[in-house]
């Protein structure tokens, strides 16, 4: 990383630390934090050096490996199926 500034750098880091705490269970791996990192480096090479620009691209990168959350209906929907399923 030797590559960037040390703003850079840094809004590179903060970026790289939000998109992992939005990693939880079995999605907190070492491949997908990974895979975050590899991201926002290849955001910075594009040219991309604002911690909002960081962030959306950590955060695209999270959602790309949890999925997009459900609309209410599909969430009210997996909550009956989870409720039938154990009456």
């Amino acid at each position: 990383m030797l590559e960037f500034d040390d703003k850079t750098r840094a809004n590179m880091m903060t970026a790289l630390d939000l998109g992992c705490k939005h990693l939880s269970g079995n999605f907190n791996t070492a491949e997908n934090r990974t895979r975050i990192g590899d991201a926002v480096v290849d955001a910075a090479r594009t040219g991309k050096r604002t911690l909002a620009q960081f962030i959306d691209v950590a955060l695209h990168e999270v959602v790309a490996i949890r999925g997009p959350k459900p609309s209410p209906v599909q969430a009210v929907i997996g909550w009956l199926g989870h409720c039938i399923k154990r009456a």
